[in-house]
């Protein structure tokens, strides 16, 4: 199927008439069908959900639906179409007992705990210890406790002095942190929907504030709020987490009195970073521990036998223990710091703080260390561990480590891969790679586009939406956008090709200068934009991107979104539903085949050897009779 393409909106005097309506179609190409809305609303619903919306959709899709179908049909050939129940019941309890309850633990978990012990249990540890550093350093400037508001300002002036690069915080900067703060405070108390709408609108200020200030366009994520030194995060994320340790810590501290309030908040602070730890322990161990129950669930539905090897052997040869190897497992059971430095050494930027920051949950969304662990430990290690035989045991192990390898690193990778497809097709940037990125040797590169975390990232709506609207506000204007485009390997001459619009306007810029838009190198075109600096015609071109749903940022969130799509509709659960338990299916078929052909064999050649060993004996008797 073929998808549209964007385009601007035609005003109804150009669309009369069939043959306008195709040229026009043919010279603006557009992303407005139905597919690519479902693949926005798809890759939307993964990025504003996290792991939890990603992982359900591949799971849910991919495997807790399609398997127990396949498992219906498991060996129909040899049941003589009869439907394999145990065998789907198994395959069913097993799926939708796994994943679900990785994500559904820790949130009821992080509800409760958020209720018993404070708002700031949801908020990870690195920012609570910056959070604290903040609120403490406003209570020793103010001389007593600190309201709401004021420990906003505080906090708001550090991370946009932070965030735009400044050694000391300038007036502009005081000026919006002190805006931030009031739009905070009136919001949190107004209901979630105003908060949402409200810091929405703060992002979008500091969006622009970062962008006009930062000194490397390529490489810098405007939308990333950086905290302090051991600390940063998303600014919504970081705006949210601020009201959630206001409700906290600062209500707690507001009546204590000057003398007592700053260690109140030192010792707070610290006892809420182990509390984050606590909690960050207990969801893990909660989630570990029901997982190792789910094999005993699902081994019961099952019932006794493998069903898998149902109309394989007969019934009592699949109770016939020869056939196996497994062995058993002997299942019997065999008869300090301050709070203070603790908390240091969990958010700072050593050995302890590194893995404090990796075990982190995201609300109910874990970590990738901790998704490893989980998927090992909690889901490999248990099912080979309580496989019923050798045949039960070899399926899991290539069923379940190719889903966990496909959901940790295949679809992340491909992902990757995509978007540099669709780069070097449409010029546009759509992931984000390190400084000194072309530098890196081939391997170093591919490495990049395979590891799940850090290096290259593929970029996300609200990273689109900074990068490619309101261009006027980077700091050099029109050429630090170029910059942006090509110090991430993307290609200006494509990108302004996209409507005709800019495509006639930089044609007209670089035309006086005798080159032509097609063959021109980024460089030539980012000089001579450069040069035009405060005309018209970049007047109109940095109009063209000002909206911040403008022709190039729908068609890179469209790019980046079909993959998504695709990969959660089609591509995993083609092959993690349908195509990985055909492949099992016949895997186990050939494996019982093989073992059946060996034992016959065997008892063929025993019989022989004893056929053999009658006639000997006759043989002998006979000859020693003759004797």
């Amino acid at each position: 199927m073929q998808i549209n393409q964007i385009s601007q909106t035609i005003p109804n005097k150009l669309t009369k008439g069939r043959n306008n309506q195709q040229e026009i179609k043919r010279k603006n190409p557009a992303f407005k069908g139905p597919l690519d809305s479902f693949c926005l609303g798809v890759a939307n619903a993964i990025e504003n959900g996290g792991l939890f919306v990603s992982f359900t959709l591949q799971d849910m899709i991919g495997t807790n639906l399609p398997r127990p179908i396949m498992g219906l049909m498991r060996n129909r050939k040899e049941n003589k179409g009869q439907k394999n129940i145990r065998f789907a019941l198994k395959e069913a309890s097993r799926e939708f007992l796994t994943g679900p309850s990785m994500f559904a633990i820790p949130a009821a978990l992080l509800f409760a705990g958020k209720r018993i012990a404070g708002k700031a249990t949801e908020i990870p540890m690195k920012l609570i210890k910056s959070f604290g550093d903040i609120h403490v350093h406003a209570l020793e400037n103010a001389g007593k406790a600190v309201t709401k508001q004021e420990f906003f300002e505080n906090a708001f002036t550090e991370i946009l002095k932070n965030s735009k690069g400044e050694q000391r915080a300038s007036a502009d900067t005081v000026k919006m942190a002190a805006a931030f703060s009031k739009k905070l405070t009136e919001s949190s108390s107004a209901g979630k929907k105003v908060l949402k709408n409200a810091i929405s609108e703060m992002s979008d200020d500091f969006v622009n504030a970062v962008k006009g200030s930062a000194q490397d366009v390529a490489h810098t994520d405007f939308t990333r709020a950086v905290i302090s030194d051991r600390a940063s995060a998303s600014f919504k994320d970081t705006a949210n987490f601020l009201v959630s340790y206001a409700d906290d810590v600062v209500k707690k501290s507001a009546n204590k009195s000057s003398s007592e309030v700053v260690n109140y908040v030192k010792k707070l602070s610290a006892n809420k970073v182990l509390g984050r730890l606590a909690a960050i322990t207990i969801m893990y161990s909660a989630v570990m521990t029901f997982l190792q129950v789910i094999p005993k669930l699902y081994n019961k539905a099952e019932g006794k036998d493998n069903a898998g090897l149902k109309g394989l052997m007969k019934e009592e040869t699949i109770n016939d223990k020869s056939l196996d190897t497994h062995k058993q497992v002997d299942k019997s059971k065999p008869s300090f710091v301050s709070a203070a430095g603790l908390a240091n050494r969990l958010t700072d930027n050593g050995l302890l703080g590194r893995i404090g920051k990796g075990i982190e949950f995201q609300g109910c969304n874990v970590s990738f260390p901790l998704l490893l662990g989980i998927m090992g430990f909690g889901i490999l290690f248990p099912r080979i561990r309580q496989a019923k035989d050798k045949y039960d045991r070899e399926e899991i192990i290539r069923r379940d480590v190719t889903t966990c390898a496909v959901m940790c690193f295949g679809e992340k990778a491909l992902r990757k891969v995509f978007s540099k497809f669709n780069e070097n097709k449409s010029g546009l940037v759509l992931a984000s790679k390190q400084t000194g990125f072309k530098n890196q040797s081939i391997l170093k590169r591919l490495f990049d586009y395979i590891r799940p975390i850090n290096g290259v990232s593929v970029l996300s709506s609200d990273q689109i939406v900074s990068k490619y609207s309101g261009i006027e506000k980077y700091k050099d204007g029109i050429k630090g956008f170029c910059e942006f485009i090509e110090g991430q390997g993307g290609n200006l001459s494509k990108v302004f090709s996209l409507t005709d619009k800019s495509k006639n306007i930089v044609q007209e810029l670089l035309s006086k200068e005798g080159k032509d838009l097609a063959t021109a190198d980024n460089a030539t075109i980012k000089e001579i934009l450069s040069k035009a600096k405060g005309s018209d015609e970049i007047k109109k071109l940095t109009e063209l991107f000002k909206e911040k749903n403008n022709a190039w940022v729908t068609k890179a969130k469209t790019l980046n979104a079909r993959f998504t799509a695709l990969s959660v509709i089609v591509l995993v659960p083609l092959f993690l539903g349908v195509l990985l338990p055909i492949i099992n299916e016949r895997n186990t078929k050939k494996r019982v085949r093989d073992d059946l052909n060996l034992k016959n064999s065997q008892i063929n050649s025993g019989l022989s050897n004893l056929e053999q060993d009658k006639k000997t004996a006759e043989i002998f008797k006979d000859f020693t009779r003759f004797k």
